[in-house]
């Protein structure tokens, strides 16, 4: 347990006085009562809970010097969502809640005046190969707490709300839609209104205070969701939202990918061109991979197949050492990547443009989390989409660089990179739910 929650707190996060006050936007009378959430006689039986004594000993290990002032407990929910083709699908996610026990309420309202309420704050994963990775399955079959979620709740004090996405969790019999954008907004916004009948039902103090956070697939999530939230949910209160480090202009990030000499992360682009064929009726598999690779990539993602055996079962040069077996032309058709790089018509390049969330203008803050370094997803792609929203009249978006990070081999900086991001993050929705900036 103690390992668990020392891995989770990332031994770098800024400490957050939760007893400074928290909440202030007090919208409690006009909370959505969603009708998607799905009952099940497990739905208010937590999978998780941690004592605040066990969060203290995991913030002493890590060297920390922070209080714990909370437990938490999580919840699996089920809820109705709909798909790229607007089919409904029942997909599941990770509600995780602070312990509140009423001697800290009342020191909670000794100490401000007022009475505690949780503010939401829903958080996208990035990208998982394993359905054991998603984070209501991890929780029901480990019972130990997820990292993130003990970081916003036990500490921070958030409802922390964990999307398992359709193809993981309650929805593993369908395919994942990779970086789709009705999709995952859809995955993301209905678990939002299903976690508010939650806390409704189990008389939850929640205020209307929602944040959007998420890394990589999570960041492209979180933008999708917030753009959906703006457009058509007046209803969920948006207070703050942090993509980062997300492939936000798909087209681009795929032009990018296939002029490069060595491919970064093979499975990451097989991933997309699997998803991709699975949604589109004009997008084929046995266009655009080359024939020896096609069984694979069909096969792949299946959510039994994890990180490194995709690697391992796609061009890569771990036995040799030498780039040229990682080359773009070693899982792509050279007609395809000629006819990408030429034909801004070819039906895949614009279901891409199609499926880049940054053709809005967000009206809330937002802050482009990445580091300048990166990889895997460069950080070319948060420029793009800060300079698109910016053109389009935007005035509440911030570019947020991060330097310095290192990793061996490089492409691990991508994910390094999250555990920098993340508390940058926590402090800044700590401080806009009190009020400031």
């Amino acid at each position: 347990m103690i390992k668990e929650v020392k891995t989770a707190l990332f031994s770098a996060m800024t400490a957050v006085v939760l007893l400074g006050g928290c909440g202030g936007y007090d919208n409690e009378n006009e909370n959505v009562v969603g009708s998607n959430l799905v009952l099940t006689p497990d739905t208010f039986k937590p999978v998780v809970t941690v004592t605040k004594e066990q969060i203290q000993a995991g913030l002493d290990a890590a060297g920390s010097g922070q209080q714990a002032l909370l437990g938490l407990k999580s919840y699996v929910i089920n809820y109705k969502t709909r798909d790229e083709h607007g089919k409904e699908v029942v997909a599941s996610g990770l509600l995780t809640i602070p312990d509140i026990s009423p001697q800290f309420m009342k020191a909670y309202k000794a100490k401000t005046g007022t009475d505690f309420s949780l503010s939401i704050v829903s958080d996208q994963h990035g990208t998982i190969f394993l359905n054991s990775e998603a984070p209501s399955v991890a929780a029901k079959s480990s019972h130990m707490p997820n990292d993130l979620a003990t970081a916003y709740s036990a500490v921070a004090g958030f409802m922390t709300l964990q999307p398992d996405y359709i193809g993981y969790g309650a929805s593993a019999d369908h395919p994942h839609p990779f970086v789709l954008e009705k999709s995952l907004a859809n995955s993301t916004v209905d678990m939002i209104e299903a976690a508010i009948a939650f806390a409704n039902k189990a008389g939850l103090p929640i205020n209307g205070q929602v944040f959007l956070s998420g890394y990589s697939e999570g960041g492209y999530a979180t933008m999708a969701a917030a753009k959906e939230i703006q457009e058509h949910h007046p209803e969920i209160h948006l207070m703050a939202v942090a993509p980062m480090a997300g492939p936000y202009d798909m087209e681009k990030m795929a032009l990018g990918a296939i002029s490069q000499p060595v491919m970064a992360f093979p499975p990451y682009l097989a991933f997309v061109i699997k998803a991709y064929a699975d949604t589109y009726e004009d997008v084929n598999l046995s266009d655009v991979i080359v024939e020896k690779y096609q069984p694979v990539v069909n096969t792949i993602f299946d959510g039994e197949h994890n990180t490194t055996v995709a690697y391992l079962s796609l061009p890569n040069m771990v036995q040799t050492h030498n780039p040229a077996d990682q080359a773009p032309d070693k899982l792509f058709k050279s007609s395809f990547m000629s006819d990408y790089q030429n034909d801004p018509n070819l039906p895949l390049r614009k279901h891409f443009k199609e499926n880049s969330p940054i053709d809005w203008k967000p009206q809330m803050p937002m802050k482009l989390i990445h580091c300048k370094n990166d990889d895997i997803i460069p950080f070319a792609m948060s420029q793009i989409a800060y300079q698109a929203f910016v053109n389009q009249g935007a005035t509440n978006v911030e570019i947020v660089p991060i330097e310095g990070v290192q990793a061996t081999p490089p492409a691990t900086i991508h994910g390094a990179c999250a555990k920098a991001a993340y508390p940058q993050v926590i402090q800044w929705f700590d401080t806009v739910r009190k009020g400031g900036k």
